[in-house]
């Protein structure tokens, strides 16, 4: 095969993959360029903005709003721009951060990032936690959320950094 073949080929598997396992091409593209690290660099990046949302804002805030709009912001990040919780209206802090931690996760997983899958089982627990938080109607049930999904993100964190 030419090179130009090749390259054809090359972009519709990766376009392929990506369609296949709903992961953002931007991810894969980045990683065959020593990606992976500039991959993980973002994942902390996004962790650390949603547990400072979990664990510092939505633990100081007063009103039962203001958590469940800080554990949105957290469900925002952990999802990213595409995935079914997110709400634009809550804002995005996360936003040029990555793809959204737990896509930017599943794409380490392939890669075969040590401590990805770890991260990932913790982002997922994260997600579910911050969806009951944000149901809550009482501020002394959702409060106490943000601090087990902070100490989740960290964890995450952790195993990224082994």
């Amino acid at each position: 095969m030419s090179p130009m073949k090749n390259l054809f080929a090359a972009g519709a598997l990766l376009a392929m993959t990506a369609l296949v396992f709903g992961a953002p091409i931007s991810a894969f593209a980045q990683a065959p360029h020593g990606g992976d690290a500039m991959l993980i660099s973002q994942v902390q990046t996004e962790l650390k903005t949603a547990t400072f949302h979990s664990g510092e804002l939505a633990q100081k805030v007063n009103a039962l709003a203001g958590v469940q709009l800080h554990l949105h912001h957290v469900i925002n990040c952990l999802e990213g721009p595409n995935g079914p919780d997110y709400l634009a209206s809550v804002g995005y802090p996360c936003q040029g951060q990555g793809n959204g931690i737990i896509p930017d996760l599943k794409v380490a997983v392939m890669h075969m990032v040590p401590g990805s899958s770890a991260a990932l089982q913790e982002a997922e627990t994260c997600q579910m936690l911050a969806l009951q938080a944000v149901a809550s109607k009482d501020i002394n049930e959702a409060q106490p959320f943000a601090l087990v999904i902070s100490r989740h993100l960290q964890t995450a964190s952790q195993y990224l950094s082994q």
